[in-house]
């Protein structure tokens, strides 16, 4: 597909940022910029590059995410969201129970979230699934690693309360979620 104006790479502390983003009608056609016709929204962005810390430690970064919202011509009663993101990071340094690596590898996926337009208040999702997880193991010199995961599921169901489940090393909490912004009350 042919990539509309808004493409652009930065470098910014040692990072680069790359980043493209996509409008098209709902025939599929590729626009230059979004208007009252443009039906979806695709997105991509990159991050990379490996920064130097104010303690010396030295922090790498990869990162992908990939989105795609639909339903955003005039008129439309909903917009829908699908997406992806990976990533992972490295700091390598020295604490104070010496020299670490600490590696983080994180994604997410957003499966068919619909969000529906009002005219007043604000809205929230009332269908799809959001899946965030993360997995860090730290390592010391001359220790074992220590490994904590951490996933999140939040399902929507159309009611005013989402589902949030939480794994925490294992564990398993359930959590209801108000919506459109709320705490969460766990089990």
């Amino acid at each position: 597909a042919q990539r509309a104006e808004c493409t652009s790479t930065r470098e910014r502390n040692g990072l680069t940022v790359d980043r493209w983003v996509i409008w098209k009608d709902q025939a599929g056609t590729v626009q230059r910029r979004p208007d009252s016709t443009t039906f979806s929204m695709q997105t991509h962005a990159e991050v990379s590059g490996t920064v130097v810390r104010r303690d010396s430690s030295t922090r790498t970064v990869r990162h992908v995410s990939d989105r795609l919202v639909t339903g955003l011509q005039k008129g439309s009663t909903e917009r829908r969201v699908e997406g992806t993101s990976a990533g992972t990071e490295r700091v390598e340094g020295i604490g104070s129970a010496g020299a670490f690596v600490a590696d983080r590898v994180l994604g997410d996926t957003v499966r068919g979230v619909v969000i529906p337009v009002r005219e007043s208040g604000r809205s929230y999702p009332t269908a799809g699934t959001v899946i965030r997880s993360m997995r860090a193991t730290v390592t010391v010199t001359g220790q074992a690693p220590e490994v904590s995961t951490w996933r999140e599921v939040i399902t929507y169901d159309g009611s005013a309360t989402a589902t949030l489940t939480i794994t925490r090393n294992g564990e398993t909490k359930t959590c209801s979620l108000p919506l459109p912004m709320g705490r969460p009350t766990c089990e």
